[in-house]
């Protein structure tokens, strides 16, 4: 009754796509494990679940729609959750759920296969048919991908191919794919708009890093490379203050050669040094308004140059400014670039 009562306020407050939060620690002790089991049934599927110890069993799950997927974060402790032949029979709807690792590890078996997940690794498995989870590790966390089943059949024969499968990222395909697959998880509200687009782009990934693609001409192959264009800007956007920073340690990062980095770039109609220069540029911009940087070359310094000769023709050349007229301009001159001050001129 007070999980209904939960899901009802939750609805009528935020809507039925709204995202939804459900903690332990904020039930009773004595009443947490139905509550578990409750949460468990109406974020996923019916589905059974045994824990190690139920005193003082704490958990949590926060789910998000994303167009016609939901990414959830699951985490708790010990546990084996079953999809059983019973609760097959109570569901309706048919899904396929992408299960990645964040913590702990999980042994995953359906259709005659067990794999084990350790962090940075997935698996899928097939809700209309039985399953085990057996999260064998304390203080374990997942996200999950609720998928319908009809939307991953188009691609891959479900059974035969995909289930209990399991893909790391210690393979450079499988790096890309669980890179992207993060990037929607951790803000999958920002990315809202564009998450129908996403999820193609999802598909694709899951069909190549599952062996499914057969012509390297063929669009997953495409969709690889524009993936792989995201993360290498993601990596360099992370990394942009180290002054070491460079093509050959991208590339090395990915598994790739450094002739095939330029390439994937260049696809995308931007060079690593464009990159890595726009990115070094804002945030010397924001550190020259910082006064924690209290000279010029402590900005140029925090976002990465070591040259700065360089930083100053590169700055005048972006800005329209040098770095100190920049520091000591008005606000609302800050942040025009020279194209967007000779459109206001």
């Amino acid at each position: 009754m007070l999980l209904a009562c939960t899901f009802q306020v939750l609805t009528e407050r935020y809507g039925p796509n709204a995202m939804r939060m459900f903690d332990l620690q904020e039930i009773g002790t004595s009443s947490r494990f139905s509550y578990w089991k409750e949460v468990l049934c109406n974020v996923y599927v019916a589905l059974e679940s045994a824990p190690t110890s139920r005193s003082n069993f704490v958990g949590s799950v926060t789910e998000h729609p994303f167009s016609n997927v939901s990414v959830s974060k699951i985490s708790s402790q010990r546990q084996v959750i079953t999809r059983s032949p019973k609760g097959i029979r109570r569901d309706s709807e048919a899904y396929c759920f992408l299960n990645l690792q964040v913590k702990g590890s999980c042994r995953v078996i359906q259709a005659d296969r067990e794999t084990i997940t350790d962090p940075g690794e997935f698996s899928i498995v097939d809700s209309t048919e039985p399953f085990v989870h057996d999260y064998f590790t304390d203080e374990w966390e997942m996200v999950s991908f609720k998928i319908p089943k009809a939307m991953v059949a188009t691609k891959m024969d479900i059974r035969r191919d995909v289930v209990a499968r399991k893909v790391s990222d210690k393979t450079p395909v499988g790096k890309i794919v669980v890179e992207y697959l993060m990037s929607i998880a951790q803000r999958p509200d920002s990315l809202e708009p564009s998450a129908l687009d996403l999820n193609r782009v999802m598909l694709d990934f899951i069909e190549l890093s599952l062996g499914q693609s057969q012509d390297p001409h063929q669009g997953p192959r495409r969709t690889f490379r524009s993936g792989l264009c995201r993360s290498i800007s993601n990596y360099v956007e992370l990394h942009f203050a180290n002054p070491q920073m460079s093509p050959s340690k991208a590339a090395a990062h990915f598994g790739i050669s450094t002739r095939y980095l330029h390439m994937v770039l260049a696809e995308q109609g931007e060079t690593f040094s464009q990159k890595l220069l726009k990115f070094r540029l804002g945030q010397s911009a924001r550190n020259l308004i910082d006064r924690r940087f209290a000279t010029i070359s402590e900005a140029a310094y925090g976002a990465g140059f070591n040259d700065l000769s360089h930083f100053s023709r590169a700055f005048r050349a972006h800005y329209g400014m040098s770095p100190r007229e920049y520091r000591n301009a008005a606000p609302d001159e800050k942040y025009q670039t020279r194209e967007t001050r000779k459109q206001n001129a």
